[in-house]
């Protein structure tokens, strides 16, 4: 909110995008706004809810990819995130209980959230939104065993045209204040691209190709972009600081950022 007037390329998406993507090695007037398990619904009401304060805003880049064209609401899959939408941004669409009850009802989530406060840990991103805490010496080499490899996988036919939608809403949005925009799948893993069924690799393509063409959006798909090495991972399908930097790089070289 402080520095939203200076801001030209707005990010937007779920953790892909939180760890990926790093704004101090962009460049200038960039903001990370994703977040770990983001929807595209809450990516949505993001851009809407802060969009008159960027009044310089000439682009947004947003995670459209296997990992979030699928999900299921946020209030089904992980209710207590919600929450800190109510708290933290004003986002109102769930609130049947008081926004701080709505928190307290997931104790899990609260007691973590405590914990961390009292660790020094509150804050796990930069001052421009970057999820600096996947570091490559932290990583696991566990979560690279083909039967750990996660796995983001189709639910029904309802919450894939739900996610359609919020994407398209958000193309149309930006069509409409001639702002452009980037439909972005970032650096993954070749054993997590080979543990999706291939048909809906394709429906996300289609998905977003489809979006393109409809609103002028642009498309970088870099899932299986071979620059990218072992150390470059933090796991399966998330950047470490090292990828982060290198591909935030990359990324904005091919933006003329």
């Amino acid at each position: 909110m402080r520095n939203a007037h200076t801001v030209k390329t707005l990010l937007l998406g779920n953790s892909h995008g939180y760890f990926a993507l790093n704004p101090s090695v962009m460049g200038d007037s960039i903001f990370n706004l994703c977040n770990a398990s983001q929807r595209l619904e809450h990516d949505f009401f993001l851009l809407r809810r802060y969009s008159d304060m960027c009044d310089a805003l000439e682009q947004v880049v947003l995670v459209a990819d296997n990992s979030n064209l699928y999900d299921v609401p946020m209030e089904q899959d992980e209710p207590a995130r919600v929450a800190y939408y109510q708290l933290y941004m004003g986002y109102r669409a769930h609130s049947m209980l008081s926004k701080y009850g709505f928190e307290l009802s997931n104790m899990t989530y609260a007691q973590q959230k405590l914990k961390f406060h009292i660790q020094g840990l509150g804050t796990m991103c930069d001052s421009l939104g970057w999820g600096n805490n996947y570091v490559v010496a932290d990583r696991n080499p566990d979560d690279f065993l083909y039967k750990n490899v996660r796995e983001h996988l189709f639910v029904n036919w309802e919450y894939t045209h739900r996610n359609r939608d919020y994407i398209d809403s958000i193309a149309s949005w930006c069509q409409q204040h001639q702002v452009k925009l980037v439909l972005l799948q970032t650096p993954v893993c070749e054993d997590y691209t080979r543990k999706a069924p291939a048909w809906q690799l394709q429906l996300v393509n289609a998905i977003v190709d489809s979006c393109c063409v409809k609103y002028g959006a642009v498309k970088c798909d870099y899932s299986r972009d071979p620059r990218f090495c072992d150390n470059d991972f933090f796991d399966s399908d998330h950047l470490s600081d090292q990828g982060a930097r290198k591909f935030s790089a990359i990324l904005a070289r091919d933006l003329s950022l």
